[in-house]
């Protein structure tokens, strides 16, 4: 037999075997990493490549296990009747920041509550206590903790005291003193590992 002819049988027959065995293919074929695992885009998408496959190796798998979810907690003090973040308390959020994104941490959620003490009318403090809390949400955007669409923020002037001060007996000086735990915004983030690569 020619030469030609048996090598473009030889193409026919490996045309059709190609053929046969892509017949049942109606699936890509996934990506894996040098463990022989599925690599996933940062979405949690299997990621496919072009290279046919009988069955989809994305619905074989269980689901990937969402990684645990892990609360940081920080509360930064302000001056009476003040609602600018002092030296200390930029110092404290400042150090938050830097926490997470040393760590590397997928910030989920961002709930940040202000706080008054019990000087001073409700209605000022619920007020005080707002302006407070916008002043640490607003520090933390700037310093890129997290965007502004994952943080709640909430007000309680002066309805959730955390000292027990006396109410009689005690000048005014020395009952500022006492309420300084009151003056407070408290900032609680979920965080969780992000997922590899």
């Amino acid at each position: 037999m020619n030469p030609s002819i048996k090598l473009l049988l030889a193409g026919c027959l490996l045309l059709a075997a190609t053929g046969v065995s892509n017949a049942g293919a109606n699936n890509h074929d996934v990506v894996r990493d040098s463990n022989g695992n599925i690599v996933h885009s940062t979405s949690g998408d299997c990621v496919h490549t072009q290279w046919m496959n009988d069955y989809d190796a994305c619905a074989q798998e269980s689901a990937p296990v969402a990684p645990a979810v892990v609360k940081e907690t920080s509360a930064v003090y302000f001056g009476f009747n003040k609602a600018t973040l002092t030296t200390a308390a930029k110092q404290r959020l400042d150090v938050l920041a830097a926490d997470l994104k040393l760590r590397g941490v997928m910030v989920k959620d961002v709930r940040i509550a202000g706080f008054a003490d019990r000087i001073g009318s409700a209605v000022y403090n619920e007020k005080l206590s707002k302006k407070r809390a916008d002043a640490v949400r607003n520090y933390l955007v700037s310093k890129g903790v997290a965007s502004a669409h994952v943080i709640e923020t909430r007000w309680f002037g002066e309805s959730l005291p955390t000292t027990d001060c006396p109410k009689k007996g005690v000048d005014r000086k020395k009952m500022i003193e006492c309420l300084e735990k009151d003056r407070r915004v408290e900032v609680e983030v979920d965080v969780a590992a992000p997922t590899a690569p």
